[in-house]
């Protein structure tokens, strides 16, 4: 449960800055690295099984 709302959480946090990346101009930061994070459906997933 944990896991699925941090993920939530970060999409979310995902969606606004690709918004204002379009809209504003605003570069998205790099994404994070470590070997708990994917991808998926573009977003970028925290998967403690992986």
């Amino acid at each position: 449960m944990l896991t699925s709302l941090i993920n939530h959480e970060y999409q979310h946090d995902q969606w606004i800055s690709e918004v204002r990346a379009d809209n504003l101009g605003h570069a998205l930061p790099p994404d994070p690295d470590s070997d708990l994070l994917g991808r998926h459906d573009g977003y970028l997933v925290c998967n403690p099984w992986a």
